[in-house]
């Protein structure tokens, strides 16, 4: 009888293994839903053979899915069997905000995808121009006007913003249509907008020549070149501290690995493990510096954790979100 219930439960256990999910060996597809030319693309393409290596797959395939602000490309991978063979690669807060915004089109629920690591993420920082008169956070708070916002459209950092005066009791008039942040960037030089929130990066040459100051860093922590710029958080007022840890956690998430809801639990382990493995692999650290596409790797699991705090704030954040969209309308 003993044999028996032994013979039974290894059985059971070869059943269970049997049926796990593994991408040893397997064709992974990497759906981007970006544009062919874009950051994103280049990113991916540059790290799948790294995660090919690392899972001991067969092959990492990038397909390109552009269309509806990286929406059509998610809504497929959705649909994706749970097997570990097909995951996605895109703007992650691109993602949350389509989804708290309404969008029609979103077929997803970004809480229940499963996400599998950060290969970078950019600091977004809130610069103002001198002709604003603006010299520090503070200001912000007790300004005596409307803050005057020059925004290319309803993207991450339009809704960062709107987020963020909220947050300061500060009145906000936004002002449409410019044409990319470098349109934005030259309005604020120009004395025509207040100020911008945009990427360090991007930032740091209108900066050191003295046309912006950056007042507020829009990140989980303080930007170590500029550390006594203070973070949203620190600056927003107690109330309102949720909604702005919030959208830091949503910036911070950028670009991201993710697979379809219920991904297979050893596949997502073997996927995080790989992705892990490729973003610390040397190879591809010196193959980043070449490209000029800097990596800042955060584990799945922590990604993952963020997506609940995102989710807690989001009762407070969709009303300031949706007033900001009446008033432009």
């Amino acid at each position: 009888m003993t044999t028996r219930i032994a013979s039974l439960l290894l059985a059971l256990c070869l059943a269970s293994t049997a049926n796990a999910a593994s991408v040893v060996g397997e064709r992974i597809t990497l759906i981007v839903p970006n544009s062919a030319g874009g950051l994103m693309a280049r990113y991916a393409h540059m790290i799948a053979p790294f995660i090919a290596k690392h899972a001991q797959a067969d092959d990492v395939r990038v397909r390109i899915m552009t269309g509806g602000g990286n929406i059509r490309g998610t809504n497929y991978l959705w649909f994706a069997e749970p097997d570990g063979t097909t995951i996605g690669f895109t703007s992650i807060p691109s993602l949350i905000l389509a989804q708290l915004s309404g969008s029609e089109a979103v077929q997803f629920d970004t809480t229940e995808l499963v996400y599998l690591g950060r290969a970078a993420t950019e600091p977004r920082v809130l610069v103002v121009g001198t002709e604003s008169g603006i010299t520090s956070a503070d200001q912000l708070k007790t300004l005596g006007r409307p803050f005057v916002y020059p925004s290319q459209g309803t993207d991450e950092d339009f809704y960062s913003m709107v987020v963020l005066a909220n947050a300061l009791g500060m009145e906000l008039k936004l002002v449409m249509g410019y044409d990319g942040n470098a349109d934005t960037a030259m309005a604020v030089i120009r004395g025509d907008g207040d100020g911008q929130i945009t990427s360090w990066r991007a930032s740091l040459g209108t900066i050191q020549a003295g046309d912006e100051h950056p007042v507020i860093t829009l990140g989980t922590e303080r930007y170590a070149p500029f550390p006594d710029v203070p973070t949203a958080t620190e600056v927003a007022l107690p109330e309102s501290r949720e909604a702005v840890q919030a959208i830091a956690n949503m910036l911070d998430m950028h670009r991201g690995f993710f697979g379809p809801p219920s991904l297979d639990g050893q596949a997502t382990a073997e996927l995080r493990a790989a992705i892990s493995a490729a973003l610390d692999d040397p190879e591809l650290i010196a193959e980043s510096e070449r490209q000029r596409l800097p990596l800042i790797p955060s584990p799945g699991a922590v990604e993952q954790s963020k997506i609940q705090q995102i989710t807690d704030a989001s009762t407070v954040i969709v009303p300031i979100m949706q007033a900001a969209l009446e008033r432009i309308r």
